[in-house]
């Protein structure tokens, strides 16, 4: 089975050029960045192993900072000289063309589909160190069935070839099984908190399913520290048992399904604080 003509030339974005305060404005913070490369070099000593390695980035719940973290630690290991490719799996709520910049018109759901070839829709990022990137691609009715499919394994496993590392953000897996499909078929599962976010209800029950599908669970990164070293103490908030998961998951991913097209930050945001998190949600309201 083809994914790809060999020999195709592959689509290049650049996306730095689309805001001329980039270098200036946008760029992360040597702290921040330091803190990546400790995830980098984390995940390449957790996982001694010779050929691909395929990494699955959940949450237990949405908006813990998952995409952004997947994003930049793809980055950090491109600019390591290794060849990365980071898949969009999450169909319903699809973050990273937002994240990059770049645009969403085919993506995975397209290959899958068999209405696209991947190397007509994986998309060079050579401002970022020649990151490849798959984004969601267009709608789908069956998001789960169509990542638990033989094709997307069989896709994995040809580009298992052509990769150092295979990056997978995925939806939160306290709301659908979706992440746990990926978790099964890679060699490891980070989980990304947000201080006073996730409860640690939230934490166990998503540690507690990937045990349950024996998928090995490579470290946990704790998201939205204070920046200046004098946050609050670690915890997981106090929302308790009043999150609504089966209602969120009712309705996950319709605002941006019903916005696809539309054309994100020509950057990747870090966000350091939850603060700055809840600001933001309220100006978009």
């Amino acid at each position: 089975m083809a994914f790809g003509k060999k020999g195709h030339s592959e689509r290049k974005i650049y996306t730095a050029e689309a805001d001329p305060d980039f270098g200036q404005n946008q760029l992360l913070s040597f702290s921040v960045k330091e803190a990546y490369k400790t995830i980098r070099t984390n995940i390449v000593l957790s996982l001694i192993k010779d050929g691909c390695k395929i990494i699955t980035f959940t949450s237990p719940i949405p908006s813990e900072g998952k995409s952004t973290t997947i994003s930049n630690v793809a980055v950090s290991l491109a600019k390591a000289f290794y060849k990365v490719l980071v898949i969009d799996c999450d169909l319903l709520k699809p973050r990273l063309h937002r994240t990059f910049g770049i645009k969403n018109a085919t993506g995975l759901s397209n290959v899958l589909g068999r209405l696209s070839t991947f190397d007509d829709s994986v998309q060079v990022l050579e401002e970022f160190s020649g990151l490849h990137v798959l984004t969601a691609g267009i709608a789908v009715p069956n998001p789960s069935e169509m990542l638990g499919s033989d094709r997307m394994k069989q896709m994995l496993d040809i580009l298992s070839k052509k990769y150092d590392y295979i990056l997978i953000d995925t939806p939160p897996i306290n709301v659908l099984s979706d992440g746990l499909h990926m978790a099964r078929v890679s060699d490891g599962v980070v989980l990304v908190v947000r201080q006073e976010h996730s409860t640690t209800d939230e934490l166990k029950r998503a540690i507690n399913s990937l045990k349950f599908i024996d998928a090995k669970i490579l470290g946990i990164v704790y998201n939205g520290a204070g920046a200046n070293g004098t946050g609050k103490k670690y915890s997981y908030g106090k929302r308790g048992s009043s999150y609504s998961r089966y209602g969120y998951a009712a309705m996950y991913g319709d605002k941006e399904r019903s916005e696809e097209n539309q054309k994100g930050k020509a950057f990747i945001e870090v966000e350091n604080s939850p603060e700055k998190s809840e600001k933001s949600d309220k100006n978009k309201k």
